[in-house]
């Protein structure tokens, strides 16, 4: 009875491990910044609100621009996808309008660092620069995730 008793507990602690590890999340390092000609600095870690969270899904949460207020990186009628570190999708701002995270050219990217780099479009904001001397990083990775055949891609 208690080898069947750790024989569960040990299965249960082996799942959660791995549902945790496949839903890896990271917050923004709050040194980070993108740069837009139009908008300024784009704090995706700002003092006030919720900022910005990275999940193997995609963004979540709000930057902060002085010159364009709030930028929701999952608003209703659009969102900021990642799949595996390639950014896709849009933001919306109240005053810059819907900003792409995959123009041609372009486009945003995560690295196993947790660096952004790249550049995102919107038509009101302008070019956003993601790799700036202070680049928007953060602590997710792509090498967090477990894949679907339960091996860890490094």
């Amino acid at each position: 009875m208690i080898r069947s008793n750790r024989s569960s507990i040990a299965a249960f602690a082996f799942a959660a491990t791995l549902s945790a590890r496949a839903q890896a999340s990271g917050n923004i390092d709050a040194a980070s910044f993108a740069w837009s000609e139009n908008g300024g600095w784009i704090n995706f870690a700002p003092n006030a609100g919720p900022g910005v969270t990275v999940g193997d899904g995609g963004l979540t949460g709000y930057a902060w621009t002085e010159n364009f207020g709030w930028i929701s990186l999952a608003p209703l009628a659009g969102g900021v996808s990642n799949q595996f570190g390639k950014l896709s999708g849009y933001a919306w701002g109240e005053n810059a309008g819907w900003i792409n995270f995959a123009p041609v050219p372009g486009g945003v990217f995560i690295d196993t660092d947790g660096e952004f780099s790249g550049w995102a479009w919107g038509e009101n904001i302008g070019w956003i620069n993601f790799h700036t001397q202070r680049a928007v990083v953060t602590t997710w990775s792509g090498s967090d995730r477990i894949f679907a055949d339960g091996f860890e891609r490094l």
